[in-house]
Order: C-alpha cells, then structure tokens, then sequence
C-alpha cells in the first residue's frame, strides 16, 4: 500500500485541493485537481455515496486494494461517469478503510 500512495501523490503533485467532502464526522473526501480522488472513512457506519471526484470520465483501479497490471484491476474497480460522479462503498470492517483512485490508475 505504501508503494501505491507514493505513486498517489506522484501523479498528484501540484494539484490543487478541489471536490472536498465530509459527513461532518470521521468520512472524508478529496479530489487533487482532474488527476486524482481519495476517500477515507474511519466513521463507526459504512460509507456508500455518489461523490464528485473531477476525473475525467471511465474505469478506475483502486491503487489501495489492488494494482492495474495489463489494464486490468486486481482490486475494486470504481466507474466515473461523464459527469465526474462516482458511486464509493467502504464497510466501517474493512482492513483499509480507504479508496485512491488517480489517471494512471484509468483502465
């Protein structure tokens, strides 16, 4: 995972804070301009919510649960529509209550 958030902030420096999200307790949200979005939940309750990230529109590779290897994802896929939403669900159970999804991690 460590690896993963390296190339994360790699392909997102520079960026400005943007799409910012929270559910006023322990989920947040955040995009890094149009290059990549990360939400954490560490609330006592799932999270399950269409959020803006401000990607451009397709397929993700979640770079904390798995690893785009021949533009296939061996972890959790995640859809940006045309509109820049993209539905996120992370149990409060999870080993990794987080999601990172950035433009090289498009399918």
């Amino acid at each position: 995972m460590e690896r993963s958030m390296v190339t994360f902030r790699n392909v997102v420096n520079g960026q400005d804070f943007t799409n910012r999200w929270d559910n006023e307790s322990n989920q947040v949200a955040f995009g890094r301009g149009n290059k990549g979005f990360i939400v954490f939940n560490n609330d006592d309750r799932a999270l399950s919510s269409n959020l803006q990230t401000g990607l451009p529109a397709g397929t993700y590779c979640d770079v904390i649960s798995g690893d785009k290897i021949d533009n296939r994802c061996t972890g959790i896929e995640i859809y940006v529509g045309s509109d820049g939403l993209a539905y996120f669900s992370i149990t409060n159970t999870t080993e990794d209550p987080f999601i990172a999804i950035h433009v090289d991690a498009k399918l």
